[in-house]
């Protein structure tokens, strides 16, 4: 096994927390080893990201593919920086928003389409769920892919979902008009340091054979709480000392954060730029 392949096999094993075989012969290992490495960075370097190197990415972002050839994906830099300070206020538990080099906000666009018809005199006749759907599985693979551009020039990101949350008041910055909604945001920027992988369920968990099988679901939680508690436990500082009571696991934390409900206003918000969701 050559040491690239021994670096994604160890990788993987680290991840999935299983033996996953590297083929002899694969070809691409490195890119492989990117992607299997994969860890969101909160801490940046000094290092700016010139715009023509940003540009360059989008371009390879918005080569993804699309939906029937509808293109129905943004990518908007937050440059001005009192827009910056305006985004990073919705955020105030997220410093990382601010201080990253690059901030970008990822949307789906069901405007341009319908903007086909109103110039032809005819009504759009896909006001439906699907039309919200495609733009936002569109901006996703869009985003997806200016990750892994970005990490192929050595750049590293962080997705900000929750920027969802606070729809209605990113709109309003961003003056994003009907049928135009944002999806996530993206910080990137340089590494200020190296970090480990973080685990996920194991791949028998999540990958299925011909039809779904969630058979062994409860045994599968237990397996993943114990190697996320096994990973998080890794990452202390040596000098730090075990917790007096045990510490939550993967399924309490998150037991806890969806207790409540997650972005109640994202529907609403929706449907206010125009989309039926029927």
């Amino acid at each position: 096994m050559t040491d690239t392949a021994s670096m994604l096999h160890d990788a993987l094993a680290r991840r999935f927390g299983e033996d996953i075989a590297v083929p002899p012969g694969t070809s691409g290992l490195d890119e492989l080893l990117q992607i299997a490495s994969h860890v969101s960075h909160r801490k940046w370097s000094q290092a700016s990201v010139s715009a023509d190197l940003l540009r360059l990415l989008a371009a390879c972002a918005l080569s993804a593919p699309s939906k029937s050839d509808l293109q129905q994906s943004h990518i908007i830099e937050v440059r001005d920086a009192s827009q910056r300070d305006a985004v990073a206020q919705l955020l105030p538990t997220m410093p990382w928003t601010r201080s990253a080099p690059v901030f970008l906000v990822f949307c789906g666009n069901g405007r341009r389409l319908r903007r086909v018809f109103t110039r032809r005199g005819l009504p759009f006749p896909n006001e439906h769920l699907d039309g919200f759907f495609n733009p936002a599985v569109d901006a996703a693979l869009v985003m997806m892919n200016f990750m892994r551009a970005a990490c192929a020039t050595g750049l590293v990101h962080c997705p900000i979902s929750v920027l969802r949350d606070q729809a209605e008041r990113l709109s309003d910055i961003l003056a994003l008009p009907d049928h135009v909604f944002p999806v996530a945001g993206l910080c990137v920027g340089y590494p200020a340091e190296s970090l480990s992988v973080n685990p996920r369920f194991a791949l028998s968990a999540s990958l299925h054979t011909d039809r779904f099988d969630d058979r062994q679901i409860d045994a599968q939680i237990d397996d993943y709480d114990r190697r996320w508690e096994q990973a998080r436990s890794a990452r202390a500082s040596p000098q730090a000392s075990a917790p007096a009571t045990p510490r939550p696991s993967w399924s309490d934390e998150k037991a806890k954060q969806f207790s409540t409900p997650q972005s109640p206003d994202w529907g609403k918000f929706v449907r206010s730029k125009g989309f039926d969701l029927s």
